[in-house]
């Protein structure tokens, strides 16, 4: 199969039709590239962050396709020093770490131990570095996610925690080309991996960009997930002050400050906003993506769920090093006291991770249902999925294969979707203009 092609020929010309065909996953690489500025970011209540594309100012060049991680995503061949068996489910890995940050706010207040911000902290007092760009919320909009150029531990420390909604860190791109000083990428899987190719175009971002640091990822909820989870705690949206989906303890609670100087919030346990609301919010894309651990990433980092919490745990990480660059960083990083770990094996990552290791697993035969349908479909390079597949027993085989075919035609997935409605309101564009952005 070609790849943006499907079997029945429906191709895809641009990343609108990346976004129609529900392959987007929404990290914004493609607006950063667009010289024209043909392409703007539109928050889909059910779906996320998508491309908006003016054809009138489109040129045709083919660069916004060129970055898409949603199409396409292809692993070099793997380095020999890499961790054997970790390569078929993990990507390439040279080292696995367990710990957290010796800062106790940093530890506290992050979701798993604290680690990525630690590490950002570290690079920007001790390597060099100028400035972090990361995830954080819209100062006015607190529901809205923005890119963020973080350049102090207090800038950091505002954005920590999860932000299980919408996120496009990878439209700050255009800010670093444009800005000549030194940056820490940190993204979801998917934004790394729009990192990655954005950089295989550009000199400048490859140049630019130190360390990038992905956190592990089981997919994205939709903004409506977030309002599900509002009407849940019989919230408003327009009476959030502040969200916080988890952290301030391991693995945390999520929090909902209201507006107002009374201090009023609600609150609920991790377990019941994710596995009961938000997790039944992730787009399709996410459930058809190999990588949920960043293996296009310097380092990785996720809950270190092999180890037992009673909750009063104030954090945990599962480090991954993939790269020599990250493993130098950390190294330093451990060096001047800025983490704390110890190796562990290799065995703590799936059993922190089963669920990630049972998508990956069902993946390839939920793309062969989808190619049966002659639904266009990402391609995928190097990432041993019918290995893993055939890993599975018969049943799950043939649920991984019937049920997806179940989910095509209930869900009318042989369609293209054009959610873009004529009268989409502008309060739904995501901002362009990022916080923290002075020099």
């Amino acid at each position: 199969m070609s790849l943006i092609q499907s079997s029945n020929t429906k191709k895809i010309r641009n990343v609108a039709d990346v976004a129609k065909w529900r392959l987007c996953s929404g990290c914004g690489a493609c607006a950063a590239v667009c010289k024209k500025r043909a392409i703007n970011l539109l928050d889909v209540e059910d779906q996320g962050i998508r491309p908006v594309v003016n054809m009138a100012d489109c040129s045709d060049c083919g660069s916004c396709l060129e970055v898409c991680p949603g199409i396409s995503l292809s692993h070099k061949p793997f380095d020999g020093r890499t961790i054997p068996e970790l390569r078929s489910y993990w990507g390439p890995v040279l080292e696995v770490w367990g710990g957290y940050a010796t800062d106790p706010e940093i530890r506290f207040k992050g979701s798993s131990g604290g680690i990525v911000t630690a590490l950002a902290l570290f690079c920007l007092t001790q390597m060099g570095i100028d400035s972090v760009l990361q995830i954080g919320a819209d100062p006015e909009k607190p529901l809205v996610n923005v890119p963020v150029f973080s350049r102090n531990r207090d800038q950091l420390v505002a954005q920590t925690g999860s932000r299980y909604s919408p996120a496009a860190p990878c439209a700050g791109l255009d800010t670093i080309e444009a800005i000549d000083s030194h940056y820490v990428f940190v993204g979801r899987p998917c934004d790394v991996a729009g990192l990655r190719k954005a950089q295989s175009v550009n000199s400048v971002l490859a140049s630019r960009v130190f360390l990038s640091i992905s956190i592990f990822c089981a997919g994205t909820p939709s903004s409506k997930g977030t309002k599900t989870l509002l009407d849940r705690l019989n919230v408003k949206p327009q009476d959030v002050k502040e969200i916080r989906y988890r952290g301030c303890g391991w693995p945390g609670r999520t929090t909902v400050k209201l507006q107002g100087t009374n201090g009023r919030e609600r609150q609920m346990s991790y377990e019941q906003s994710w596995g009961e609301i938000l997790s039944r919010h992730v787009p399709l894309r996410c459930r058809l993506c190999p990588d949920g651990t960043g293996e296009f990433a310097d380092i990785s980092c996720g809950d270190a769920w092999y180890k037992q919490t009673d909750f009063s745990d104030p954090g945990q990480s599962l480090v991954l090093v993939r790269t020599e660059r990250g493993r130098e960083v950390l190294r330093k990083a451990m060096q001047a006291g800025y983490v704390s770990l110890s190796l562990v094996g290799s065995s703590a990552v799936t059993a922190s991770q089963a669920s990630l290791l049972n998508r990956r697993c069902q993946l390839w035969g939920r793309l062969l249902a989808m190619r049966m349908a002659h639904i266009p479909i990402p391609r995928f390079e190097r990432f041993s999925l019918f290995a893993d597949w055939r890993h599975l027993s018969l049943s799950d085989k043939i649920r991984s294969i019937a049920g997806t075919l179940r989910r095509v035609m209930s869900r009318q997935l042989y369609r293209s979707s054009d959610f873009f409605p004529a009268d989409t309101e502008a309060k739904n564009v995501v901002p362009t203009v990022l916080a923290n952005t002075k020099t």
